[in-house]
């Protein structure tokens, strides 16, 4: 019981929520330098 309300969809949708952000933050961190340092 406790295992299906912890999987119940608005935490799924959360957690995908997220983790889209984590991918996005590590994704933008990684290509900040190369826009950063182009105008020197």
């Amino acid at each position: 019981m406790f295992l299906r309300k912890l999987l119940s969809r608005e935490n799924f949708l959360a957690l995908a929520l997220c983790l889209l952000v984590i991918a996005l933050l590590i994704a933008t961190a990684s290509l900040s330098p190369e826009w950063i340092y182009q105008g020197f």
